[in-house]
C-alpha cells in the first residue's frame, strides 16, 4: 500500500530563519522528543546523504537527506521504519513577506508489513493535516519559550 499526502501552513518568520527549522538539528528545538542519533556526519550538520535514525524498537526510524537546497529552502529525505514503512519527506519553504514563510510538507509513504500497512491505511488526508497543523503551533510555543 502506497498513499501520498501534502500540507501547507504558514510560520511566522522570516524564509531565511524557517528553513532551518526543518533540518534534524532545527527540529530538535521544537518537536517534543526530537532527539536523533547522528552517524554522518555526527555533528547533525544537514547535507546531502547524511544519516541519522529517531526513535527506537519497533519505531526505530533511518533517515537520510536525498537533497539539501538551502539555496532554494528545499529539502528531501528519505526515512525507513524496518518491516513497518518508508516513506519520502519533502519540505519546500517560500517567503510569503518579510517575517512570513509558507511551508510545504509532503510524504510519500509505502508499506513494508502489516504495521505499515495498518498505518498507513488510518492516515487520510484530515490525519496528515491535523499531525503537520500542529507543526506551527509546537514552532511557537518553542518560540515563547526563549523568549
Amino acid at each position: 500500500m502506497r498513499k501520498a499526502f501534502s500540507h501547507e501552513f504558514v510560520v511566522e518568520r522570516a524564509v531565511g530563519d524557517a528553513f532551518p527549522l526543518f533540518t534534524p538539528k532545527g527540529e530538535e528545538e521544537w518537536v517534543p522528543g526530537w532527539k536523533p542519533d547522528y552517524f554522518a556526519p555526527d555533528s547533525g550538520e544537514t547535507r546531502k546523504d547524511m544519516l541519522f535514525a529517531t526513535g527506537n524498537g519497533d519505531e526505530r526510524t533511518w533517515w537520510t537527506c536525498l537533497e539539501w537546497e538551502p539555496e532554494s529552502h528545499h529539502v528531501r529525505y528519505f526515512r525507513l521504519t524496518p518491516g513497518n514503512r518508508a516513506a519520502f519527506v519533502e519540505v519546500r519553504c517560500r517567503a510569503r513577506g518579510p517575517g512570513s514563510t509558507d511551508v510545504i510538507v509532503s510524504y510519500d509513504m509505502q508499506a513494508l508489513g502489516p504495521a505499515g500497512e495498518r498505518y498507513i491505511d488510518h492516515m487520510d488526508d484530515a490525519a496528515f493535516a491535523g499531525m503537520i497543523g500542529e507543526w506551527p503551533d509546537l514552532i511557537e510555543k518553542s518560540d515563547q519559550a526563549v523568549a
